[in-house]
């Protein structure tokens, strides 16, 4: 997962930032049968294509379920188990709650945050995902009603960009993604990768907007933001074309915009990415 050649350094007030060009691809790995097993048995000898599409169907409806999770956990110590509230029972209940954390850190106490995930999302999802405790809650008849579910850490690169990462799993809408990744709403890009001038002029006018309109620090907070997200999806091994595409396209803006802000626009030269279809 090496950073390809740097770009041009980024010249902010009494610091220099080097990003790297461009976010390179992991190598592409398979999903493990262990790991789909211990979502279900049987589910490994499913093909992972109908998994996907089934999924791809009843995402929006699995993460509407999870915005109504509420949990409170000890503040003390990590429970093995959580009871959590479930306000929503239109689709399968939550599987599990996974703590994630991040190595880096500045400050004894490491901070920890609870997420509600579908193990069945993320083992389909996330070839470098570790098999995951058994769980198969009971659903409520009752909105309001408490499941207990197990706790799982997850270490990451970058926890503020895991609820990204999980909203493009379950919604697969590449556009939230991106605009969720930018300063403001992004224009309606050329992905069908027909018109490469037409794209580049886009992303070099869109860049210039960025730079005229937000602070070099403020395009840096952005880049960050991708760059985390990128890095968590190589560490759980999310291979999907439109995920890695939505991340290449927003690098590229603020990349561009950085250099503009900068005073260094010539140091990018604008590529056209080309976004795949996620279903």
């Amino acid at each position: 997962m090496a950073d390809a050649t740097p770009a041009a350094s980024v010249e902010l007030p009494r610091t220099t930032v080097r990003l790297p060009r461009h976010l390179a691809h992991p190598e592409t790995k398979e999903i493990s049968k262990e790991v789909l097993a211990a979502v279900e048995p049987g589910i490994a000898e499913v093909p992972l294509e109908y998994i996907h599409g089934v999924l791809y169907e009843a995402g929006p409806s699995m993460l509407k379920v999870l915005g109504g999770v509420q949990a409170s956990p000890a503040k003390d110590k990590l429970p093995k188990e959580l009871s959590i509230i479930v306000n929503d029972l239109s689709a399968e209940m939550p599987t599990h709650m996974v703590a994630v954390y991040s190595r880096l850190s500045n400050t004894t106490r490491r901070r920890v945050t609870l997420y509600p995930i579908h193990n069945v999302m993320f083992a389909t999802h996330c070839a470098n995902l570790p098999a995951l405790p058994p769980s198969h809650p009971t659903p409520p008849t009752t909105p309001g009603s408490r499941i207990t579910v197990p706790v799982v850490p997850l270490c990451l690169p970058s926890p503020p960009t895991f609820p990204h990462l999980s909203a493009y799993l379950y919604g697969k809408r590449a556009d939230v993604l991106l605009a969720s990744l930018l300063p403001c709403a992004p224009p309606a890009f050329d992905k069908s990768g027909t018109d490469e001038d037409r794209q580049r002029a886009a992303i070099k006018q869109f860049a210039s907007k960025l730079a005229a309109t937000y602070t070099p620090h403020a395009l840096l907070q952005h880049a960050m933001r991708v760059n985390g997200l990128w890095r968590n999806a190589c560490v759980l091994g999310v291979f999907d074309d439109a995920l890695w595409a939505t991340i290449d396209l927003a690098w590229e803006v603020l990349l561009y915009a950085l250099a503009i802000a900068t005073g260094n626009p010539q140091a990018i030269e604008v590529t056209p990415v080309a976004a795949e279809s996620s279903s």
